[in-house]
């Protein structure tokens, strides 16, 4: 039993609901209090959890979950989705409802169980289906959120839980959804973006694999609203035996599926809605509810008829629904005021009429874009934020429209053609950073100047270099700000403005003093820095020229230091005449690589003298000229008499 003084420690592992495209369903975010913990915890709770399908028993699947639990864990209790039925348990006992509480003593405890996975909704909305399901089983294949597990342990330490997922058979999971079943993967790197799609082999796709992943690639590419995650799961549903409550579902931070037989190029994209959705990172209050639909209808229009794949007159029209009432006289900012899904209809139009006035008021410079981004850095946006983002992207008149437009009845009318060429055609900026993390990345002072391919590793207190090259391949002058974030805190910005066809180079400098293994971002691009003790190289090799001298001569001590390490380092080489140091040299030395430093040491005294470096040595003899002439031997024979009487003069060692 639990005594009321332990410390327990809740954490959900898979806790994210699904983001339905209906009304009143906002995008939420994924797991609850998983990656910070993990960075820091001296201990993990280690889950494995494998699903399988049950085609005697559609609408469940079968798990699996293996406990790997560390010696800081004293008691532990596992409580599971209400959906679940245990079927057998090793090193658990039911200790009430769905809790189950461990033995304390079996090293790998697991349950099995089988998990209820349909999920049904009846609401409507301007991207429902006329069906009912959300998630499924049919048997042969489901589509499926990864199962809800809560914890309570006992620790003496500090201990975290790391979950991995995985299918027994075909399959494939993202971070928060599954899918099981046979089917095909396709994936597209964009901006450094990976973009998985799944096609179920029951999936009739209406378009083909790459037409999707080129639409959703652009989407990330236009997308400039803060930094891209890793990678997006995306899957096509069947449509051919689930009757769908809605065209799609966005839960989690990365993860959709959209019907397979929604095209990629349809105004206002299923797709493409979705994928916004994974785009923004807030939370909303009440008030600031309307930005998240608002905003995943106005750019899966707007992006779709940037695609080519949509004509003015079919993008207005789209946009004339938020003109109809009665959801033209909803207020956004309360949403007990909303009819007919005006987050979704007078949302958009008011999103892309604020968005045109910011890029007419800014002569281009700025876009909605730069409103998202802004409310990415927030946890939780009312519309206060809202308008004051607007406010910092635009201009004061700018902000009176978007009150205006979010906290009362009035709505705008749809631009014309004309006015959307003025404000979205090739009169404005367009502004695109480029950045490769294979070339564009240098590792500087102490040890090096060198470019250093990602993943990097550095030695602690080098500074890394970033190189970006930011383009305006718009019509208009505009505004660029080029972030390097280090665990998501930005540690290093510049910004300014570029005109039409300008290009500037921006380099972003920060210095990595404490060890450990960081992510860092630039430019939408995601990658690795691990940060590691200098090393310690050593001297390897070691030659002295000439092997004999006149006393008063001097020799050339060559030493080659070594370091076998993946990082650089400093070596202090202590060059030595008879075991005492006469001078020192200091050398940097690359990861894996080798320097070679020289001292001259003078022999006053005749005989044989040691002189080295770095722990080694090399007899040298000093002879007056009459020793050096042997009877029955020339000179030159007489000096290879001496050299191998002495032994080599070349020492080698190696590591």
């Amino acid at each position: 039993m639990f005594r009321a003084a332990a410390l327990a420690i809740v954490l959900l592992l898979v806790g994210a609901q699904p983001a339905v495209a209906v009304a009143g369903a906002p995008a939420v975010d994924g797991p609850v209090g998983e990656a910070g913990a993990a960075e820091t915890a001296s201990a993990t709770i280690a889950v494995d959890t494998v699903l399988s399908l049950t085609p005697e028993q559609p609408g469940s699947v079968g798990v699996v979950q293996t406990f790997d639990t560390p010696d800081e864990v004293t008691e532990l209790r596992v409580t599971l989705d209400s959906r679940s039925t245990v079927t057998a348990a090793e090193g658990f006992s039911n200790l009430e409802g769905d809790t189950w509480e461990w033995d304390g003593e079996t090293a790998e405890p697991r349950l099995r169980y089988e998990l209820a996975v349909n999920r049904t909704s009846d609401r409507a909305g301007p991207m429902a289906s006329g069906g009912s399901y959300l998630y499924t089983d049919v048997g042969e294949w489901a589509l499926i959120q990864q199962p809800n597990v809560g914890f309570e342990w006992r620790t003496t330490g500090s201990v975290s839980v790391e979950r991995t997922t995985r299918v027994d058979g075909a399959g494939a999971v993202g971070g928060a959804t599954a899918f099981l079943g046979p089917h095909e993967e396709y994936t597209r790197e964009v901006a450094g973006q990976e973009i998985r799609l799944i096609v179920p082999d029951d999936a009739d796709l209406a378009d083909p694999p790459e037409r999707i992943l080129d639409g959703l690639g652009n989407a990330s590419r236009e997308l400039n609203v803060g930094d891209r995650d890793a990678t997006v799961f995306a899957v096509a549903a069947p449509t051919g035996r689930v009757d769908w409550a809605v065209q799609g579902v966005q839960v989690g931070d990365t993860d959709f599926w959209a019907q397979a037989n929604r095209p990629i190029d349809a105004v206002g994209s299923t797709w493409l809605h979705e994928y916004v959705h994974t785009r923004q990172s807030f939370r909303t209050s009440e008030s600031g509810r309307w930005i998240t639909e608002a905003t995943a209808t106005w750019y899966a229009a707007l992006l779709s008829h940037q695609q080519e794949g949509v004509g003015f007159a079919a993008l207005s029209e789209y946009l004339e629904r938020g003109t109809r009432s009665p959801q033209a006289g909803s207020v956004l900012a309360d949403p007990s005021d909303w009819a007919n899904n005006a987050h979704y209809w007078k949302g958009a139009l008011v999103s892309g009429e604020l968005d045109r006035r910011l890029r007419l008021a800014t002569d281009g410079g700025a876009t909605l874009q730069r409103v998202l981004a802004s409310l990415n850095d927030h946890s939780t946006v009312t519309n206060g934020d809202v308008l004051a983002a607007v406010a910092e992207a635009g201009t004061p008149s700018t902000r009176d429209a978007a009150e205006r437009l979010t906290t009362t009845s009035d709505a705008p009318d749809v631009w014309d053609r004309e006015a959307h060429r003025d404000a979205f055609g090739g009169d404005a900026a367009l502004l695109r950073v480029g950045f490769d993390p294979a070339t564009d990345l240098r590792a500087t002072d102490p040890y090096r100047n060198a470019t250093t391919p990602a993943p990097v590793t550095l030695a602690a207190g080098e500074r890394l270099s970033v190189r970006t090259v930011v383009e305006n391949l718009g019509g208009a002058t505009g505004e660029y700000v080029v972030t390097l974030r280090v665990d998501d805190a930005a540690v290093a910005a510049a910004n300014g403005t570029l005109a039409p066809d300008g290009r500037t180079a921006v380099s972003l400098v920060h210095r990595f003093t404490e060890t450990g293994r960081y992510t860092a971002t630039v430019a939408g691009e995601r990658f690795t820095v691990t940060v590691r003790q200098p090393a310690s190289p050593s001297v390897t090799d070691l030659t002295v020229e000439p092997a004999t001298v006149e006393p008063g001569g001097e020799v050339t001590v060559t030493a080659t230091v070594t370091n076998d390490e993946s990082v650089p380092g400093n070596a202090t080489v202590a060059f030595t005449r008879d075991g005492e140091t006469v001078t020192t040299r200091t050398v940097s030395v690359g990861p894996d690589g080798r320097e070679t430093v020289t001292a001259t040491i003078e022999l006053s005294e005749a005989g044989q003298r040691s002189v080295g470096a770095g722990g080694q040595a090399v007899a040298v003899r000093v002879a007056s000229p009459s020793e050096t002439s042997a009877p029955g031997f020339g000179a030159p024979a007489a000096v290879a008499a001496i050299a191998g009487a002495l032994g080599l003069r070349r020492l080698r060692s190696s590591r």
